[in-house]
């Protein structure tokens, strides 16, 4: 007999793909020599639709799909991070196309796409459901990555992206065949189980360091970095955006559920590997961060940095460790945003990444300009904003698990990101420039911006509410 479906607990990814489809019907009914984009304004409002929907799942427990498929509080917490990075998704898309005179209807699908199969991620209790979720993840950001297919840069970020993710899903599928191979199961449960009770094996050491590259690949881990540069500089702006926000924070699902859950029983003997790579990941990103001249580029290696901070809390292994990767990436989500919202913005009027263009923007745009300076300064770790708080957290963590020497380096390297950062913001306040033409921003992105600055803000200052709902998210993690 097969198993009853708990449609419920599926039920915010079936709306989903509701949306997706009508959104297609629409498509496939507007004619093509329309200029009216309809398909955007209608994925905003379905956002907060769904959004109001995700806040009655917050008791929504359970696994259906014969354990496949689970619903916690950490695949809840995660759901609605995905959902409100799209809320700044979409309008910067918007605002990105629109100044380029393009249709977006397919861009806006693929995004929608791209939501579910984050949330799939977060879900997913069986490695294969897991597989296919990455891939539909992945696969959506392939092509916007090519999207703009007369710029050379953009279809070259594509083919790297392509190629290497190609490789990375290869080496997960190999990573599965000896899970599956040593436990004779590819669900969570069942590994977690055999992990409780076997010594760790070769085989489950070569099955572990390929799963890992997956995820490495996904949260841009040295040695599995290699994409980002080029990538985070050829895409769409809006889709780097999401690849430093939402692909990231999906692999951090990953890894939570990995490190904390189904091999937590053998944390000790991979715990100091983890701390290794976490000091290696954020030297090398601040260190070449310092030499960028492209800000695209430049918070690309900042984001690697950062996947190394992150890496803290795996290392540490504890529930404030888990936790503080939660609370964290949250503040990220808010910090990286508003970055990448002045980019488009400022792209959009001067035509440029390049940072020494930046000079002189306090003179062009008081609010561009405050917003770039507060997510600089709250990237770079400085009190009283959210980014400070999401450093000290794992900080705590992993002095408390005794890798204090892990702690000293990451002071080091959030002093070196303070020189970077502060390098860009001298740009925009000192330095002066030969364009002083003030660079108008819509009321849309108006809101958009000051929604970021107060969160970036409120989270620092009053980071108590936040940091509990980081733990209630992991305490209550059923894989």
């Amino acid at each position: 007999m097969f198993p009853t479906i708990a449609w419920n607990l599926i039920s915010l990814e079936l709306l989903m793909t509701a949306v997706l489809v009508s959104l297609m019907v629409i498509d496939m009914f507007t004619p093509k020599e329309s200029s009216k984009n309809w398909l955007g304004p209608l994925s905003i409002i379905s956002l907060f639709g769904l959004i109001g929907f995700w806040l009655t799942q917050r008791n929504l427990t359970g696994s259906t799909f014969g354990g496949m498929f689970v619903m916690d509080s950490l695949a809840w917490f995660f759901k609605g991070f995905f959902l409100l990075t799209m809320v700044f998704v979409f309008p910067m898309t918007e605002k990105f196309f629109q100044s380029m005179g393009k249709r977006l209807s397919i861009f806006n699908l693929l995004l929608w796409l791209a939501l579910i199969g984050m949330c799939l991620v977060a879900s997913s209790a069986d490695f294969l459901v897991l597989f296919i979720s990455i891939e539909i993840l992945t696969i959506s950001l392939y092509v916007m990555t090519a999207y703009l297919k007369s710029d050379k840069l953009s279809i070259e970020a594509g083919m790297k992206y392509l190629i290497l993710g190609a490789l990375s899903s290869g080496f997960f599928l190999y990573g599965i065949s000896f899970l599956y191979g040593a436990t004779h199961s590819t669900r969570f449960d069942v590994i977690q189980g055999y992990v409780s009770t076997h010594a760790m094996t070769p085989m489950m050491v070569l099955a572990l360091v390929m799963v890992f590259s997956a995820v490495g690949f996904k949260i841009a881990a040295v040695p599995f970095h290699m994409w980002v540069p080029d990538v985070y500089q050829g895409a769409p702006t809006p889709v780097t955006a999401l690849l430093s926000v939402g692909s990231k924070a999906a692999g951090f699902v990953m890894l939570i559920r990995l490190f904390f859950g189904i091999f937590a029983g053998w944390h000790a003997e991979l715990s100091l590997l983890l701390a290794g790579l976490s000091a290696i990941t954020m030297t090398y990103g601040n260190l070449v961060a310092m030499f960028q001249t492209n800000i695209k580029r430049l918070l690309g290696y900042s984001s690697i940095s950062h996947a190394g901070y992150l890496l803290m809390g795996a290392a540490a292994g504890t529930a404030l460790g888990a936790a503080g990767i939660n609370f964290y990436l949250f503040g990220y989500l808010f910090t990286n945003l508003a970055a990448f919202l002045v980019i488009v913005l400022f792209s959009i009027a001067v035509k440029s990444d390049e940072i020494k263009d930046y000079a002189g923007l306090s003179k062009r745009s008081g609010l561009l300009a405050g917003t770039l300076l507060l997510a600089l300064v709250s990237l770079a770790g400085l009190p009283p904003l959210a980014g400070f708080f999401g450093k000290f957290t794992l900080l705590m963590a992993v002095v408390q698990s005794g890798f204090v020497w892990l702690a000293l380096i990451a002071a080091v390297n959030i002093v070196i990101s303070v020189y970077y950062y502060l390098m860009v913001v001298k740009k925009i306040y000192v330095d002066p420039s030969n364009n002083t033409s003030p660079i108008a921003v819509c009321l849309p992105m108006r809101l958009l911006l000051a929604f970021a600055m107060i969160a970036i803000v409120a989270i620092g200052i009053f980071q108590g509410p936040f940091l509990d709902a980081a733990l209630t998210a992991v305490n209550g993690m059923r894989f």
